[in-house]
Order: C-alpha cells, then sequence, then structure tokens
C-alpha cells in the first residue's frame, strides 16, 4: 500500500474506526488512541486487499481486537462520563432540536449496554452490516449475532420504554 493509497483509506475510515472504538470506550481519548493504534497497523500491515469490502472488514476486525487488549490493561480505566459534545458528534447534527435530544437518548441508552450487545448494535445498525457479515467479521457463530442483537433490543426497549410511550 502506498502513501496516497493508505491516506485516502485513512480519510475514507477513520471516522467509522473511531466510532467503533468509542462505543467500546465511551471516551474520546482511548478511542483516539486505538484510531491511532489501528491505523499503524494498517501502515505496517503487508498484504493487499482484494476488495474495499475487505479493507473495511479486515479494520473492524483489528479495531475490535485493540479494543479488547486495551481493556485487558490493568492500568485503563473502563468508564467515564460521555463528554456531551462528542455525543453529538457521533450522532450527527440534524435540523430539530427535539431530533437531537431523540438521539443522545438513544446514543446514551446504546453506550449502556455491555460491550458484547454494544459493538453488534453498532455494527448492525450504525454501518448496516448484515448478521452473516458482522459474523465473519468478528469470528463469532451467527447465532450468537441474532441472540446478541434479540437481547439488546429487549434491553433497550426496557430502557427506552419511559422515553419513548
Amino acid at each position: 500500500m502506498n502513501v496516497t493509497e493508505y491516506n485516502s483509506c485513512v480519510d475514507k475510515y477513520l471516522k467509522m474506526v473511531y466510532r467503533i472504538s468509542f462505543h467500546y470506550f465511551g471516551n474520546r481519548e482511548d478511542a483516539e488512541d486505538v484510531s491511532q493504534d489501528v491505523f499503524l497497523k494498517l501502515y505496517s500491515h503487508n498484504t493487499k486487499f482484494e476488495s474495499e469490502e475487505e479493507l473495511k472488514a479486515w479494520l473492524i476486525r483489528v479495531t475490535t481486537n485493540t479494543c479488547h487488549s486495551y481493556f485487558r490493561n490493568p492500568f485503563r480505566k473502563r468508564k467515564t462520563e460521555i463528554d456531551e459534545k462528542e455525543i453529538e458528534n457521533i450522532v450527527g447534527s440534524s435540523s430539530s432540536e427535539q431530533e437531537i435530544i431523540n438521539r443522545k437518548v438513544v446514543m446514551d441508552a446504546v453506550m449502556s449496554l455491555p460491550e458484547r450487545y454494544r459493538i453488534v448494535v453498532y455494527l448492525y445498525y450504525y454501518e448496516e452490516y448484515s448478521i452473516c457479515q458482522i459474523s465473519n467479521t468478528l469470528n463469532i457463530k451467527e447465532t450468537t449475532i441474532q441472540t446478541r442483537l434479540s437481547r439488546a433490543r429487549e434491553k433497550l426497549k426496557s430502557v427506552l420504554k419511559d422515553c419513548f410511550p
């Protein structure tokens, strides 16, 4: 991968890698660290990717593995408060204030899920991956992905039922 290809890859996938990392950690600093590590690994990776989908799947897999490695570090704190500006950057801005509030409420609910549910919800709903693609990317059985999605939906329903009657 030459420098031009690498730079275009960083431009194209940096936000995705950052969002996945943010879903794991809930804070900007750790998400930035993981993003940097992932793209350093990409830069030193010598294999040529056959397609954009293969590259994207590789980036997601490396991002999740790097996040897991960071969690294993005994000096790393797992939970911090989420910055309001950061949530706005993740969910994006929209035309109505109520829609922004609704997105923040949903984002808070998703962030309150256990990690194994958060990443599956993110890949399915935000990145629009199919269950099969998530299974292949994370090296987890499809039935496990379906179970995690189902359990995450139930948890989100119970959390959000008061907010969205």
